[in-house]
Protein backbone atom coordinates (compact mmCIF):
# COMPACT_ATOMS: atom_id res chain seq x y z
CA UNK A 1 0.00 0.00 0.00
CA UNK A 2 3.03 2.65 1.12
CA UNK A 3 4.52 2.00 -2.12
CA UNK A 4 1.26 2.42 -4.11
CA UNK A 5 1.64 6.02 -2.97
CA UNK A 6 5.14 6.15 -2.97
CA UNK A 7 5.94 7.85 -6.22
CA UNK A 8 3.07 10.87 -5.07
CA UNK A 9 4.75 11.35 -2.04
CA UNK A 10 8.13 12.01 -4.23
CA UNK A 11 6.71 14.41 -6.65
CA UNK A 12 5.27 16.35 -4.23
CA UNK A 13 8.43 16.56 -1.70
CA UNK A 14 10.03 17.65 -5.60
CA UNK A 15 7.43 19.96 -6.70
CA UNK A 16 7.57 21.71 -3.19
CA UNK A 17 11.36 21.96 -3.45
CA UNK A 18 11.17 23.77 -6.84
CA UNK A 19 8.00 25.73 -6.22
CA UNK A 20 9.73 28.99 -4.70
CA UNK A 21 10.01 31.49 -8.11
CA UNK A 22 13.72 31.92 -9.81
CA UNK A 23 15.22 35.29 -9.21
CA UNK A 24 13.95 38.11 -10.97
CA UNK A 25 16.53 39.54 -14.04
CA UNK A 26 17.22 43.18 -13.28
CA UNK A 27 17.20 45.63 -16.73
CA UNK A 28 20.45 46.37 -17.50
CA UNK A 29 20.78 50.44 -17.63
CA UNK A 30 20.99 51.26 -21.53
CA UNK A 31 24.84 51.65 -22.46
CA UNK A 32 26.10 49.90 -19.38
CA UNK A 33 28.83 47.63 -20.37
CA UNK A 34 30.57 45.13 -17.80
CA UNK A 35 33.25 46.21 -15.16
CA UNK A 36 36.21 44.01 -13.92
CA UNK A 37 37.56 43.90 -10.17
CA UNK A 38 40.32 46.27 -9.99
CA UNK A 39 39.27 48.85 -12.33
CA UNK A 40 38.42 51.25 -9.84
CA UNK A 41 39.41 51.29 -6.40
CA UNK A 42 36.59 53.04 -5.23
CA UNK A 43 34.27 50.70 -7.40
CA UNK A 44 35.29 47.63 -5.79
CA UNK A 45 34.79 49.40 -2.26
CA UNK A 46 31.33 49.98 -3.41
CA UNK A 47 30.87 46.49 -3.85
CA UNK A 48 32.39 45.33 -0.95
CA UNK A 49 30.29 47.68 1.51
CA UNK A 50 26.91 46.56 -1.05
CA UNK A 51 27.65 43.11 -0.15
CA UNK A 52 28.33 43.03 3.23
CA UNK A 53 25.53 45.43 4.05
CA UNK A 54 22.77 44.91 1.66
CA UNK A 55 23.35 41.72 -0.25
CA UNK A 56 24.67 39.50 2.65
CA UNK A 57 28.08 37.64 2.38
CA UNK A 58 26.33 34.68 1.41
CA UNK A 59 25.04 35.89 -1.97
CA UNK A 60 28.56 37.69 -2.79
CA UNK A 61 28.43 36.09 -6.28
CA UNK A 62 25.23 37.63 -7.04
CA UNK A 63 26.43 41.26 -7.11
CA UNK A 64 27.32 42.26 -10.83
CA UNK A 65 29.31 45.29 -11.35
CA UNK A 66 28.77 47.62 -14.26
CA UNK A 67 30.12 51.00 -16.24
CA UNK A 68 28.10 53.48 -17.13
CA UNK A 69 28.11 56.18 -19.75
CA UNK A 70 29.82 58.55 -18.74
CA UNK A 71 27.78 61.84 -16.41
CA UNK A 72 25.12 59.38 -15.67
CA UNK A 73 24.03 60.93 -12.01
CA UNK A 74 22.96 58.71 -9.25
CA UNK A 75 19.35 60.63 -9.62
CA UNK A 76 19.45 59.14 -13.54
CA UNK A 77 20.54 55.44 -12.61
CA UNK A 78 18.00 55.90 -9.70
CA UNK A 79 14.70 57.10 -11.78
CA UNK A 80 15.82 54.22 -14.38
CA UNK A 81 15.26 51.82 -12.09
CA UNK A 82 11.78 53.14 -10.18
CA UNK A 83 11.09 53.80 -13.65
CA UNK A 84 11.41 49.95 -14.88
CA UNK A 85 10.40 48.21 -11.21
CA UNK A 86 7.50 50.19 -10.02
CA UNK A 87 5.41 49.13 -12.49
CA UNK A 88 5.95 45.44 -12.27
CA UNK A 89 4.84 44.65 -8.78
CA UNK A 90 8.02 46.21 -7.19
CA UNK A 91 8.07 48.70 -4.92
CA UNK A 92 10.94 51.27 -3.07
CA UNK A 93 12.56 49.73 -0.21
CA UNK A 94 12.98 52.93 2.53
CA UNK A 95 15.10 50.65 4.48
CA UNK A 96 17.73 50.20 1.45
CA UNK A 97 17.48 54.03 0.54
CA UNK A 98 21.17 55.78 1.85
CA UNK A 99 22.03 58.46 -0.19
CA UNK A 100 25.56 59.70 0.29
CA UNK A 101 28.24 61.98 -1.32
CA UNK A 102 29.78 59.35 -2.61
CA UNK A 103 28.17 56.21 -2.70
CA UNK A 104 24.29 55.68 -2.99
CA UNK A 105 22.24 52.14 -2.44
CA UNK A 106 18.42 51.85 -3.16
CA UNK A 107 16.61 48.84 -3.31
CA UNK A 108 12.74 47.66 -4.81
CA UNK A 109 11.09 44.67 -3.42
CA UNK A 110 8.33 42.32 -4.94
CA UNK A 111 7.25 39.51 -2.48
CA UNK A 112 10.71 37.39 -1.24
CA UNK A 113 13.20 39.04 -3.92
CA UNK A 114 15.03 42.46 -3.51
CA UNK A 115 16.66 44.20 -5.97
CA UNK A 116 19.06 46.43 -5.01
CA UNK A 117 21.52 49.31 -6.85
CA UNK A 118 24.49 50.68 -5.81
CA UNK A 119 26.16 53.71 -7.89
CA UNK A 120 29.64 55.57 -7.21
CA UNK A 121 31.03 58.04 -9.64
CA UNK A 122 34.74 57.44 -9.69
CA UNK A 123 36.42 60.60 -10.03
CA UNK A 124 39.96 59.45 -11.04
CA UNK A 125 38.90 56.76 -13.94
CA UNK A 126 35.87 59.37 -14.93
CA UNK A 127 33.53 56.84 -14.68
CA UNK A 128 29.85 56.03 -13.20
CA UNK A 129 29.63 52.49 -11.97
CA UNK A 130 26.45 50.63 -10.63
CA UNK A 131 26.41 47.37 -8.66
CA UNK A 132 23.32 45.19 -9.22
CA UNK A 133 22.08 42.55 -6.80
CA UNK A 134 19.09 40.20 -6.71
CA UNK A 135 18.27 38.55 -3.44
CA UNK A 136 15.78 36.27 -2.07
CA UNK A 137 14.96 37.30 1.24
Amino acid sequence: MFLRWLPILITMVLLAACGSTPLAEPPLYPGATPAATGESSLADAMVGGFTAEIVGERNAAAVRLVRLPAGVTWEQAKRFYADQLEGTGWRADPDVLVEGDTISYAGWRNRDQLIAIAHVDDALTGAPYLALAVVRQ
